[in-house]
């Protein structure tokens, strides 16, 4: 068993939130903002010992994409606005390993 952390750019989320909904692979999900682009983001929590299957929909639901951006940077003499492409999208995806995942459904736990 396995607790995945996934994040998605919000784009990405509309997909890959009906191929999990299709596969039956149940999942909660969070909103998160980047810190590098300021961008809306997804973040799914997953556990599951489908792990190869979650991330098979991963990677067909998400994809990379190329944005302009204004960041501050040093110029040598002061802090100066300037235009980046920056890449971003696809997903990360934290795998951790988990000893016991236990649901409580109306006061009875129900252990996986």
């Amino acid at each position: 068993m396995n607790l995945m952390l996934i994040i998605v750019q919000e784009e990405d989320a509309a997909a890959l939130t009906s191929a999990f909904k299709r596969n039956k692979i149940q999942a909660t999900k969070f909103d998160a903002e980047g810190l590098v682009s300021n961008r809306r983001l997804k973040l799914f929590l997953v556990g599951s010992d489908k792990t190869e299957e979650v991330l098979k929909l991963v990677e067909a639901n998400c994809q990379e994409r190329s944005i302009e951006t204004e960041v501050l940077e040093y110029n040598g003499h002061m802090m100066v606005d300037v235009q980046k492409t920056i890449v971003i999208g696809g997903a990360t995806v934290f795998i951790l390993g988990l000893s016991q995942l236990i649901k409580i459904k109306g006061g009875v736990n129900v252990k996986y």
